[in-house]
């Protein structure tokens, strides 16, 4: 049951102070620094400095499994999106889905419900960001990336049970001079153009201000539409950031920064994939062949005059607002505090029924406000005991949705019936207030030169208070105002829509609304690790994670699971509010490795054993709903190796790789796939055994290996060449986790060259992504109503060779 309140609940809680900085006293970072620059130069490693642990520190002093990626590394690997990066950090995922993303590392995610909050935290700049539709704008002027891999539910929380994503982006500079850069990329395949900068500028010797921003057109789609004559889809999008920092004296920094985006996507997504019989023989008489199956063409559109939710496409409109400051005490306190407010607005068309027929059209609207605030108090007790404290506090409105349009005349004469059914707007609907609160605590106690010990302890406070529903509209989304059948009619008493609803579609649901339902929850979790130096070059670590995922209501929710269509008992039923919740998801980790530098290898693996109660899963069911739910038990185990080879002056060899099985060890109730009823394998109610089945869209090994040389040429340039290739081996692509369906292993090759003078600012490279153009498939989902049907994502997996100029200043 619910405790009682770590702190008032209220916006005022940001009256607590001004804000302070995200990681740590300047005096550590000093230190950290020249720790690093001593380790580099031993090793002739680079030494990459992050926070995973809300201090600076050597990535290799972490004890656990963390991938650094530096600003200057993803600029020169083309690396502007988490998807982009997902191809050189093994285990991290994020397939781009009909309607969502969804975030993955090593294997663990959350279900294709906008319902859910992501298992894998995002964080820019201490700042959570906990829905992917914050994270559109992509990466620009950033310092670095951090993929915290495994739990992180001490210091961050905020339903981080698969681990996180710790973003820095680039600050003013104080003291410094009027400095900056700018690219400008050109790629052909596509017909994208990119221009990202940054711009320094020295206002005061105490104050300074940066500004950067990122333009993107492409022009270019994946698939040729015959219903509309372009080439689909398209993209445009632009973020721009300002930021400040004052420092009036030693003591204190105060960070400001200001951020804003715009994404759009405009056209279809989906294509015609396969329409096969149970056994999976392709079907002769397929009513979808004149539409192109399985040729990578789309044929798909609707009549807007007909659908009110205009062209196919999405749009993403963000802001974020943070204020920072650190304030160093005395030598051994430092106090920091982040307050921030984060918005969202998400909308998404889409015509599901891949054909050119008037018949379905979905859309998806999100807004989202948060507004959070973080202090902390890092406190050097003695050389050998460090305590780090903290609050936490957030508050976010979340309003989504999910429309689907059913014009009705299209299957009467598709079926041939005398009947004229009632067309209409399927609307679900979720308008939600999250209100949470924490208290943390992290000990570092140093008992020898050589042996570390860390605990964390996190409590938290989640209260979350929403109004879910269903409602039947007008296919115009007013009102729905036709009158019942009348008496003598086959359906009297029923109206045209609600017949169409449970007679044709055969729906169990109805319309409903179920106001002010209120989910309460309180989650005491835990992170212990031990790491011991065998030697100056070698470490040795163990940790631990327990922690949880709050649950909450579902946007998709129609009925009960006890529900059964119409004309059988019980009947469609609305069921209880209690129906629409779904439960909070937790694990139990275990990680051992090693980190070592050995002049100039470097070696990192690390072991891991995970067990997950109650994953939050959504499938779609292929009708027209979802089974959202959770599993019961999950394991997860698997090895991580990064290895760097420094062989010479001029040439670097790095390979990173990840084995993982990820399994459900009880998932009873869950969708079936084709296969599985083709093999009777359903129960009575349709459902499936899941128990032993690995998890969807989790390949067993992913492996990346990259060359990089270096070489000047014409006696005054500086020539850079890497060759790279990333790996995935055979994993199933839809959330039914078709074994019939599944993606064979694949290797994508990039290569780069670039070209900079010895004595001048600019630079010119060459890419080549995908060089041998292989050709694979993101993800496949069940088409509405047409059983064995599937259509695939539409993406921009070809040959890419792009041109690029920057220049620094």
């Amino acid at each position: 049951m619910r405790t009682n309140n770590v702190f008032v609940k209220s916006r005022l809680a940001a009256a607590i102070g001004v804000s302070f900085l995200f990681s740590g006293s300047l005096y550590a970072e000093e230190a950290a620094g020249e720790q690093a620059e001593k380790a580099k130069e031993k090793s002739g490693l680079e030494v990459i400095q992050v926070t995973a642990r809300k201090r600076v520190e050597s990535v290799q002093t972490v004890p656990s499994s963390v991938n650094a990626v530096t600003g200057e590394h993803m600029e020169g690997m083309g690396v502007h999106s988490v998807n982009d990066l997902t191809k050189f950090v093994p285990g991290l995922e994020q397939p781009q889905l009909a309607n969502h993303s969804r975030l993955s590392l090593r294997g663990v995610s959350s279900g294709d419900n906008q319902s859910f909050e992501q298992s894998v935290g995002t964080y820019v700049d201490g700042v959570y960001r906990g829905r992917m539709n914050q994270l559109r704008s992509g990466f620009f002027d950033m310092e670095r990336v951090e993929v915290l891999k495994g739990p992180q539910v001490s210091l961050y929380g905020n339903s981080s049970v698969g681990g996180a994503l710790s973003m820095a982006t680039k600050r003013p500079e104080v003291g410094d001079e009027l400095n900056g850069n700018f690219t400008v990329k050109y790629e052909t395949e596509y017909e994208e153009s990119q221009i990202l900068g940054g711009v320094n500028i020295p206002v005061t010797d105490e104050f300074a201000v940066r500004v950067a921003g990122k333009w993107r057109d492409q022009n270019g789609g994946a698939a040729f539409n015959h219903y509309t004559g372009k080439v689909e889809n398209s993209y445009e999008d632009s973020a721009f950031r300002i930021s400040a920092v004052w420092e009036p004296n030693d003591e204190l920094n105060i960070y400001l920064r200001h951020e804003q985006a715009t994404f759009e996507k405009h056209g279809e997504s989906l294509a015609i994939y396969a329409h096969v019989n149970p056994d999976f023989t392709p079907r002769a008489d397929s009513p979808l062949a004149p539409f192109g199956i399985g040729t990578g063409e789309m044929y798909t559109g609707n009549d807007q005059s007909i659908f009110n939710n205009g062209p196919s496409g999405n749009y993403n409109d963000s802001d974020e607002t943070m204020l920072e400051v650190v304030w160093n005490i005395n030598d051994d306190m430092t106090l920091t505090s982040i307050t921030a407010d984060s918005n969202y607005d998400y909308y998404h068309t889409l015509d599901v029924d891949m054909t050119p027929a008037n018949f379905m059209s979905t859309n998806t609207p999100e807004d989202y406000s948060q507004f959070s605030q973080e202090l902390r108090l890092d406190t050097e007790i003695n050389d050998q005991l460090n305590i780090m404290a903290g609050l936490y506090y957030q508050d976010a409105d979340f309003n989504t949705g999910f429309d689907v349009d059913f014009y009705m005349p299209h299957v009467s004469t598709l079926i041939g019936s005398p009947l004229e059914f009632g067309s209409f707007s399927r609307s679900n609907y979720l308008r939600q207030n999250t209100e949470q609160q924490a208290i943390f605590t992290q000990f570092d106690y140093n008992p020898t030169d050589k042996l570390s010990l860390t605990l964390g302890v996190r409590y938290t406070d989640i209260t979350k208070t929403a109004t879910q529903g269903l409602r039947l509209l007008d296919i115009d989304g007013s009102t729905y105002d036709e009158a019942p059948y009348p008496e003598g009619h086959p359906f009297a008493g029923l109206t045209p829509a609600l017949f169409s609803y449970w007679g044709v579609l055969k729906s169990v649901g109805a319309p409903h609304e179920f106001q002010d339902m209120v989910r309460e929850e309180d989650h005491l979790m835990l992170q212990a690790s031990a790491s011991y130096h065998f030697s100056d070059d070698f470490m040795g670590y163990v940790n631990y994670a327990d922690g949880a995922k709050a649950g909450g209501f579902d946007t998709l929710y129609e009925g009960p699971v006890t529900a059964s269509p119409l004309g059988t008992s019980p009947g469609p039923s609305a069921g209880t509010p209690e129906d629409t919740e779904f439960e909070d998801e937790s694990v139990s980790a275990w990680e051992v490795g090693f980190k070592s530098d050995w002049e100039t290898v470097r070696l990192n693996v690390a072991a891991f054993y995970g067990v997950y109660d109650n994953l939050q899963t959504s499938i779609f069911n292929g009708s027209i709903g979802f089974n959202v739910g959770n599993a019961g038990k999950s394991i997860q185990k698997g090895v991580d190796v990064e290895f760097i080879w420094q062989a010479t002056d001029d040439l670097k060899i790095t390979a990173n790789a990840e084995y993982l099985d990820f399994y459900y060890d009880e998932f009873q109730g869950a969708a079936c796939s084709l296969t599985e009823i083709y093999n009777g394998e359903a129960d009575a109610n349709g459902k499936c055994d899941w128990s032993g089945d690995n998890l969807p869209w989790v390949p067993e090994f992913k492996a990346f290996v990259a060359a990089e040389h270096v070489t000047e040429v014409f006696d005054s340039y500086e020539l850079v060449n890497m060759l790279s290739v990333s790996y995935k081996s055979k994993h199933t692509v839809d959330s039914s986790n078709e074994q019939n369906l599944m993606q064979d292993g694949y290797a994508l090759v990039d290569y780069r060259v670039t070209l900079t003078p010895d004595d001048s600012n600019w630079h010119a490279a060459f890419t080549v992504n995908n060089l041998f153009d292989e050709d694979y498939q993101v993800y496949l989902t069940k088409i509405p109503l047409v059983a064995g049907a599937y259509s695939n994502g539409v993406h921009q997996n070809k040959r890419r060779i792009s041109f690029e100029v920057g220049f620094n200043f």
